[in-house]
């Protein structure tokens, strides 16, 4: 039996206790005994079915006397330095979305030209990106026309 033990969770080296005969992997501490209460349940549930089912069954109890929307409001109150630095927090991520938004202008692929558009002959050909460099569809084809000789008769309109 080792007279000296390093504890699994906060790795310090205490003496062993004598009463556990060789069997302690944790110290004293209330945050080691803590992890080795959550380790020894967590072993439990996946190890046996009947007590996992028992978990399952009290935590869906917990839930139906403690609605999400009253625990969270209860926790609002009794905690008004969380409901500041989450406002905090939240005013920040709201201003990087804006100063994205302001980068990043979508372009409109299939809006309409404020001027019509004359009927010629064009080529197609594919085309990566537009003319700022920005991908502006990911699943649309890109591509650019090229006016190649202009027709000498009007078309008359689809469908007419």
């Amino acid at each position: 039996m080792p007279e000296i033990i390093i504890c699994c969770h906060c790795k310090q080296k205490i003496k062993a206790n004598p009463r556990l005969k060789g069997n302690q992997q944790y110290c004293s501490q209330a945050d080691c005994q803590q992890a080795r209460k959550r380790r020894w349940k967590n072993e439990k549930i996946k190890s046996d079915d009947d007590f996992h089912q028992k978990q399952m069954d009290y935590i869906k109890q917990w839930r139906r006397q403690r609605p999400s929307h009253q625990y969270m409001n209860d926790y609002r109150q009794k905690n008004p330095d969380y409901v500041e630095l989450n406002r905090q927090r939240q005013r920040k991520r709201n201003e990087i979305r804006r100063e994205r938004e302001k980068q990043e202008k979508i372009v409109k692929v299939d809006a309409l030209l404020p001027t019509p558009v004359k009927i010629n002959t064009y080529e197609m050909t594919s085309f990566s990106k537009d003319s700022s460099g920005k991908i502006v569809k990911v699943d649309t084809l890109m591509v650019q026309l090229k006016q190649i000789q202009p027709l000498s008769f009007r078309q008359p309109a689809f469908g007419l």
